[in-house]
């Protein structure tokens, strides 16, 4: 009965309906980006800083979005799918927006349209794991960094890849570098390093992704007296003489690393840093 519908260019559908075509450009070519948003109580959080990355991303595309679809009429849209669907807990929701029309590698036009979809969490908000993750460094292809590199696409080869070789080796996640063989980021979130009461994150001009929760968390930080260093690059000897690694992404928040290789991490920052940001989100919706 859970996410019994889907919302295609303002029509609700059945979510096992088959309401794409052969020809859609996201499938043909991997025209087209998404955002992954946490909802809680049918409230899209973060919804003003998902629309800014969404926004740039599709202007890096040059796919052309309705100025009808504000931060404010994505957030009615979405409440209203999770109404829809009876979904009133914790809900991941995805917003896919991929070029319409024709044509093969060079499109014959740039509007887009827009797939929203809805599926429930166990979680409620963001619950800090009690077990470690154990990940390791993925070589095999390297991310590159250009003018795509901050696009959540929906071409995430590399992203596939890198969790075939998780499955593989036993690994919880998986750390992905740039092209300068660099710390990028890990399959599903960013990443930040922890040494002597100082926090790191790879800077976006090194080819992460740049996380809505990596900059809720950058700034909660900032806020409670910590030193953030968020334009970096680093380089994955850290990893050897480093106090901490914590992942962040917008549906798990907060993610504590025990170990990367034969390494072995604390978790008393990252522990604090997840309570307060549970603490911030609670108090304003709680």
């Amino acid at each position: 009965m859970q996410n019994r519908y889907i919302w295609l260019n303002g029509e609700y559908h059945k979510a096992d309906a088959h309401v794409l075509k052969a020809s859609n450009r996201a499938f043909h070519y991997g025209d087209g980006l998404f955002e992954t948003i946490h909802c809680y109580g049918t409230e899209p959080l973060h919804i003003d800083l998902h629309y800014d990355r969404l926004a740039k991303g599709l202007r890096i595309l040059e796919i052309e979005l309705s100025q009808l679809y504000t931060p404010k009429k994505f957030k009615e849209i979405i409440t209203k799918l999770l109404n829809k669907n009876r979904l009133f807990g914790s809900t991941r929701v995805r917003i896919t927006v991929f070029r319409d029309g024709e044509g093969f590698y060079t499109p014959k036009g740039n509007s887009a349209s827009i797939l929203i979809e809805s599926q429930p969490l166990q979680s409620k908000l963001y619950e800090y794991n009690q077990q470690g993750l154990v990940i390791d460094i993925y070589n095999e292809i390297k991310k590159p960094i250009n003018i795509l590199s901050p696009v959540k696409s929906c071409n995430s080869l590399l992203y596939v890849k890198a969790g075939l070789y998780r499955l593989k080796k036993g690994l919880d996640e998986c750390v992905v570098l740039n092209e300068k063989g660099r710390i990028a980021e890990s399959i599903s979130s960013n990443i930040f390093i922890v040494k002597k009461g100082e926090i790191f994150t790879p800077g976006v001009g090194e080819g992460c992704i740049p996380g809505v929760m990596r900059k809720v968390v950058i700034n909660l930080a900032k806020k409670i007296g910590y030193n953030v260093y968020d334009d970096v690059a680093i380089n994955t000897k850290v990893f050897n003489n480093c106090d901490e690694v914590f992942l962040t992404n917008a549906i798990t928040g907060i993610r504590w690393v025990l170990g990367v290789g034969i390494n072995r991490y604390f978790n008393t920052l990252s522990k604090n840093l997840s309570a307060e940001l549970n603490k911030q989100i609670l108090n304003q919706l709680v």
